[in-house]
Formats: structure tokens, C-alpha cells, sequence
């Protein structure tokens, strides 16, 4: 017999915000529904209806963003927006798996010391003075970006060490805003770095999985990272200066107290333990198994699971299956929902319709031409939208079918034009509310919005530049010298 234990005293209590959010929502929803569906026809006007009405969800949080997930799903089934195959595409993606078991492989980095010591070791080799640790958090989380695709993750794993190392800075004469640097670059930096690589964003994957599925462009890791990892590497030193000069410490030398305190947490952790040595073992098959897909034609979910099966197998990984499985699920559900979102929007014609809304008619000629200016002003267009649609996945997944969209009725191949929004949508620093990392290092007490904004914003300016600069001449020159 089994027994399920219940509290019956347990209820969900409804906050004001709730009320007002999902009342505002149903409304538009009903009013876009009733407006819409005649002049559009069924499944155009209730798939806007819904995907709008669920970006209002996400953007106004009175609900948990994976529920609203269920409600979006929900809503494009009942309403006969698309079919049931085209609406639960998003979550038969290798996209979905590849997040998943990149959730999976942080869970076992963090179960571990070794995220811990690349970072005291890296902080350590730069010397820890203020400047030198902001370079040293940067090459840190490149180097974790190969393995660890979860922002967040990267940044909830690294937040305790930046904090700590900061506030020992402070107390041996640093400035009190060397805490607003350090935790700035870890927000900035998650970012920056995770654009380099294809699994190190849930908003890389998401535009790859795009273009693969409406382009049958198949975006592998070594195509993904001979596209990006310049602009990474170019945008490092970028963030780097941005940050010393909105937050000059003063002080270039190394603190003694921070070295010490760095060289007792390494003695701490000891040798290299049996888990951790199996775990770099692990590691070192899924990225070289990720940086030949061009010889064995794996897809990058496969080396993930690969990689998740080795790290729970009995006598060969390291750590038990049901700690593997305490990730976030909400993620999953979020990169599914976006993915079937996209499918919707351009299966049923919406994506047309609000491309029409988001780009007027004046700049299309401009834009959509191959020249440097063209593509600085599609950065810069899709900076803007971001500044109203926090959710890097949500605005990738509104903007990159709407970019496809344009381009094939232009006649060109919006390959570029995809591509630069996608890592557009990635790189938004200006707000606190437009990355997961953003607003983790923010509820530190440290910073303001004042602090994202006063750094933030020359260095969005920068990566424009610098994504457009490799959209006119370091792509086309890859494709001039190798098949990619």
C-alpha cells in the first residue's frame, strides 16, 4: 500500500502583484484574441495572442516562469494555434537534451572542488591586486565556459569567491568600489565568455537550433566556436578597461592578505581527489569529442550525454544519478516552450506579421544590406528591444524568426543577420533584469541600477561595434578559406 502524505492546512497565498500581473495579462490576451483572430485568421491571431500574453507573463513574473511555461503550452494547444506536433517540437530538440545534460555536467562540476581551485589558481598566477583579479575572473570563466553551459551556474558558482576575494581587497586599502568591479566583471564576464562557445548559453543553443530548423544550417561546436570565440577574446580586454575606468581602485599591487588567503584555501582543498581526477578525464573526452564533431559528425547533445553517463556510472563517474538530477527542471522546460514558441511564430505566419511591427519599412533597406553600417544598426536594434524583453531566451526566440523572416522576403540569405542577433540578445549589460547573472551579483547588496547602467552601457556600445566588425570581415573571410 502506498501512502501519500498531505497538508491539508497548505494553500498558495496570491500577492497583490499576482493579481494585478495576471489580470493585466488575460486582459490583453482576451483583447488580442477577440482582435486578432478575425483579421488574421485562427492560428496566426491566437498564436500571437498567447506567445504575446506569455511575454507579458515572463517580463511581469506574478507566476514562476517555468509555470507560465505550462500555461503557454497550454494555451497554443487549446486555442488551435498549430498542431500538437508543431507545438511540443521544441521539446523533442536536441537543443532541449543538450541543455539538460549541460545542467546535469555543471551539477557534477559544482558537487566537486574543481570550478573552486581553476579559479584560486587563475586569481593567484595574476597576482591578487584589483585589476589583476578582474583579468583573472575573465580567463576563468572562459576557460569554465567550455564545460559549464548554465550562466547562472557560472556565476552562482564563482559569486561566493568573488565576494569574499573583494571584500579582503577592501580591507588591506582597496576602494569600496572594487566590489562593484569584481562583481560587475562576473556578470559581464558569464556572458561575454559564454558567447564563444555553442553549449555555453541557453540563448547559442536556442539560435542554433533556429537556424538548423528554418535554414537547415547545421550550426556544429567547431562552426559555433570559429564564428565567436574572436569576438570573446576581443570583448575580454574590452570589459576589462570598461570596468577599471568606471571603478578605479588605486591600487595596482598585490594584496598580501589576499594571496594568503587564496594560497590557504588551495591548501585546504588538498591533492587532487579520485573524483576530481575522473571528473577532468570526463571533461577532456566531451570537449575533444565537442572539437571534432567535423571528423565523427556528432551533434553537440551527444558528447553531453555521453559525458553525464560517464560521471554517474557505477565504477567509472564520480558522484550518485539522483544527485545529478537535482537541477533546475524550470531551465528544460524554458528552452522547450522558447524553441516550440519559434516553431509556432513561424509555422503560422506571426513571425511575418510582428516583423512588419518591429522593423518599420524605412530602415529594412539599410539594415538588411551587406555592409558594415547595416550590420551595426541590427545590433542596435535588437539592444533596444532587449531593453523592454529581459529574458535573453525570450528575446532571442521573438527576434531571430522575426530576422529570418525579413531576410528570406528580402531575398538574401539572413544567415548574418541571425546570427548577430542572436549574440546581441546575449550580450545586453545595460539593465540588472537582462541576464540571470545580472541580477544574482545585484542581490549581493553591492551594486545598483546606477552601477549597470554607468558600465553597461559603453561597453554594449563596443560589442555592437565588434559584432558587426566580424559580421563583415572575419565571417566572410572564414567562408572564403574553409567549408563552414
Amino acid at each position: 500500500m502506498i501512502f501519500i502524505s498531505k497538508d491539508d492546512g497548505a494553500i498558495n497565498t496570491v500577492s497583490k502583484k499576482q493579481i494585478i500581473g495576471v489580470s493585466v495579462t488575460l486582459v490583453c490576451f482576451l483583447l488580442l484574441y477577440r482582435l486578432a483572430v478575425p483579421a488574421l485568421g485562427q492560428e496566426m491571431g491566437a498564436a500571437l495572442a498567447v506567445i504575446i500574453a506569455g511575454v507579458l507573463l515572463w517580463v511581469l513574473e506574478p507566476l514562476p516562469l517555468a509555470l507560465t511555461c505550462l500555461i503557454i503550452i497550454f494555451g497554443l494547444m487549446v486555442t488551435g494555434a498549430a498542431t500538437t506536433e508543431i507545438v511540443l517540437s521544441g521539446f523533442s530538440s536536441g537543443a532541449t537534451f543538450l541543455i539538460l545534460a549541460g545542467l546535469m555536467i555543471a551539477r557534477g562540476i559544482s558537487n566537486t572542488n574543481l570550478g573552486e581551485r581553476a579559479a584560486y589558481h587563475t586569481i593567484l598566477k595574476f597576482g591578487a591586486s584589483p585589476r589583476g583579479s578582474l583579468m583573472a575572473l575573465l580567463i576563468t570563466l572562459q576557460i569554465l565556459a567550455l564545460f559549464v553551459p548554465a550562466t547562472a551556474v557560472k556565476a552562482t558558482l564563482l559569486l561566493p569567491i568573488i565576494y569574499t576575494l573583494g571584500k579582503n581587497l577592501v580591507q588591506t586599502g582597496s576602494p569600496p568600489q572594487v566590489h562593484k568591479m569584481l562583481l560587475l566583471g562576473l556578470a559581464y564576464g558569464t556572458h561575454v565568455t559564454a558567447l564563444a562557445v555553442l553549449p555555453g548559453a541557453i540563448g547559442n543553443v536556442i539560435t542554433a537550433d533556429l537556424l538548423s530548423a528554418n535554414l537547415g544550417y547545421e550550426m556544429t561546436y567547431t562552426r559555433w566556436l570559429t564564428y565567436f570565440a574572436p569576438i570573446s577574446l576581443a570583448l575580454i580586454p574590452c570589459t576589462w578597461f570598461i570596468l577599471t575606468v568606471a571603478f578605479p581602485t588605486g591600487n595596482k599591487g598585490k594584496s598580501a592578505q589576499s594571496v594568503a588567503f587564496l594560497k590557504q584555501k588551495l591548501e585546504d582543498f588538498g591533492p587532487l581527489s579520485a573524483g576530481e581526477r575522473r571528473l577532468i578525464a570526463i571533461l577532456f573526452i566531451t570537449v575533444t569529442l565537442w572539437m571534432t564533431d567535423f571528423v565523427h559528425g556528432w551533434p553537440p547533445f551527444i558528447p553531453a550525454i555521453l559525458a553525464v553517463i560517464l560521471m554517474a556510472l557505477p565504477g567509472v563517474g564520480f558522484i550518485a544519478w539522483d544527485k545529478l538530477l537535482k537541477i533546475n527542471w524550470g531551465n528544460v522546460l524554458m528552452v522547450g516552450t522558447n524553441l516550440s514558441m519559434g516553431m509556432v511564430f513561424i509555422n503560422t505566419g506571426a513571425a511575418g506579421y510582428m516583423a512588419s511591427v518591429f522593423f518599420p519599412d524605412s530602415i529594412i533597406p539599410v539594415v538588411f544590406t551587406f555592409s558594415l553600417i547595416g550590420f551595426i544598426l541590427m545590433g542596435g536594434l535588437v539592444h533596444f528591444y532587449h531593453l523592454f524583453i529581459g529574458n535573453v531566451a525570450t528575446l532571442i526566440i521573438i527576434m531571430v524568426p522575426m530576422v529570418l523572416e525579413l531576410g528570406t522576403s528580402a531575398g538574401i540569405n539572413p544567415l548574418y543577420w541571425a546570427l548577430i542577433t542572436g549574440a546581441s540578445g546575449l550580450l545586453g549589460f545595460i539593465l540588472v533584469i537582462q541576464t540571470m547573472p545580472g541580477v544574482i551579483v545585484y542581490g549581493t547588496g553591492k551594486l545598483n541600477a546606477l552601477d549597470f547602467i554607468k558600465a553597461g552601457v559603453p561597453l554594449t556600445l563596443v560589442s555592437i561595434v565588434v559584432v558587426a566588425l566580424a559580421a563583415r570581415f572575419w565571417w566572410p573571410y572564414l567562408e572564403s578559406i574553409i567549408n563552414i
